[in-house]
């Protein structure tokens, strides 16, 4: 499948290795300026790929709803060959599971994995999501300096091992994933590189490194799906539930390998995005005071002093506001990439099969047709009549209902916030991850102000997910009684 630029595509000229270096040293700033300079659709590079910044929200629509079937996921790597393939830079780590599946692979472990995420399924983890997350803030002092992002990972990660795996988080554990998300997600987006998957094979220290880390968590999992084998998988936590679920259409279960591939998935992906958004929500209230008295004083009637439930949650509308808000600012997926598999009109363009298109959230949620001083932390944007949507998806061949607020309005169109991304291939745990933060929120806001460690530059850094690059450092101070 050759790849053509196509013609009359605004972009950058001048040097392409200087354009590079300028792109992978601060994407986030490069990106926004491109967009601002050359508009809706730009031209990245045209060699070795055509690779173009799509930040229209009715060409991304097309692109994850209507026209979803002229797309892959991924980015696409020319060979030697000249032939292009396209990489999923994730499947270093998670195999084929979910986010990095395709085809009738993925749409058949999405329906069977879709009844897993049902809302009154979600709704029994509510008091684990509370209770993790009160156990966490009643572990610090007054004063106490924190590393907000550290707490916020191990705390996400807990819920999930309990939930998914119904097993207790111990040291070992944590160690085993820090280090498989140190070593590997650095590397994962390397993996479009021409002669990256050879390279590690060989017995460079940093391969060598990965291997190992990836060797460990799967003796962990693998050793966790025979212990509950073993058990008869009678569980209600999602480990068991993926050992005995069944495809309806063909009776069909999973092997361990798939068992694995999805575990790990939703392990790893569901607690770094999570921990990612509540450590961007707990920076922006410690620089937005008014904003973090209004999400306290919420708490204080709704809740009365006592923790919150599932049930908490429509009334908590300022609370679950501040989510949404610090997701548009700072979102967990920072882009995303598709692949075209044929040629394709796009924002206006003709584009041709075999480009790669990214959809960046942190270009499109700044971008000012769509939202008002969109550089200022501001969760009354979504307690606005209209501003916040609720609804069911009937765009895909699976069950995609979500609960996710969406920011669309009249003037405003769907695709112009995005975390969740959309359409047949949303994230599964969308309305998992909405209730997740909301009470782990809740649940320390009642209790702490988190406040800047002064002279700290706190630096997005954009990998596969938007994380602070040295740490969030934060002071936590108890709230008094009123």
């Amino acid at each position: 499948m050759a790849s053509r630029p196509a013609v009359g595509v605004p972009g950058p000229g001048g040097n392409r290795l200087a354009a590079l270096r300028r792109m992978r040293a601060d994407p986030l700033t490069r990106f926004l300026d491109l967009r601002r300079a050359y508009g809706p659709v730009v031209r990245l590079t045209a060699w070795p790929v055509s690779a173009y910044l799509v930040s229209d929200p009715e060409a991304i629509a097309d692109a994850l709803v209507g026209g979803h079937r002229a797309y892959a996921k991924g980015a696409a790597r020319r060979g030697r060959d000249g032939r292009l393939t396209v990489v999923q830079p994730l499947s270093l780590l998670l195999g084929q599971g979910l986010l990095t599946s395709s085809g009738q692979t993925h749409r058949t472990n999405r329906r069977l994995l879709q009844p897993l995420f049902h809302r009154r399924r979600i709704a029994g983890y509510g008091a684990t999501f509370a209770t993790i997350a009160d156990s966490t803030a009643r572990r610090w002092r007054d004063g106490q300096r924190l590393d907000i992002h550290a707490e916020m990972s191990e705390m996400t990660l807990e819920i999930v091992a309990r939930t998914l795996f119904d097993v207790p988080l111990d040291d070992a554990l944590i160690e085993v994933v820090r280090t498989a998300l140190r070593e590997n997600m650095p590397a994962a987006g390397r993996r479009v590189l021409p002669g990256f998957a050879a390279a590690e094979r060989l017995p460079l220290p940093a391969a060598r490194r990965r291997r190992a880390s990836r060797d460990a968590l799967d003796r962990m999992v693998y050793g966790l799906i025979a212990r509950r084998r073993a058990a008869g998988a009678t569980g209600d936590d999602l480990l068991s539930l993926l050992l005995s679920t069944q495809d309806a259409e063909t009776g069909a279960r999973l092997d361990d390998a798939q068992v694995r591939d999805e575990a790990l998935t939703l392990l790893l992906a569901g607690h770094e995005t999570t921990a990612n958004a509540l450590s961007w929500t707990f920076h922006l209230l410690g620089a937005n005071p008014q904003a973090e008295r209004a999400l306290q004083a919420e708490l204080d009637t709704v809740l009365g002093g006592r923790p919150p439930t599932i049930d908490d949650l429509p009334r908590l509308e300022y609370t679950q506001a501040v989510l949404q808000e610090a997701m548009r600012l700072y979102p967990p997926v920072w882009a995303m990439g598709r692949h075209l598999i044929e040629d394709r009109e796009v924002g206006g363009h003709r584009l041709p099969a075999g480009s790669t298109l990214l959809f960046s959230q942190w270009v499109v949620h700044r971008d000012e047709r769509w939202w008002p001083d969109p550089d200022r932390f501001d969760p009354s944007r979504w307690l606005h009549p209209g501003a916040a949507t609720t609804g069911t998806s009937t765009d895909t061949d699976t069950d995609t209902s979500t609960s996710t607020s969406t920011g669309a309005t009249p003037q405003r169109p769907r695709f112009a916030y995005f975390p969740f991304g959309g359409g047949p291939r949303q994230c599964i745990g969308n309305t998992f991850a909405l209730a997740e933060g909301a009470l782990a929120l809740a649940a320390i806001a009642r209790h702490w102000s988190l406040r800047p460690v002064p002279g700290f530059d706190v630096v997005p850094h954009p990998l596969v997910t938007l994380r602070p690059r040295d740490g969030l450092p934060m002071t936590a101070h108890r709230r008094r009684p009123s």
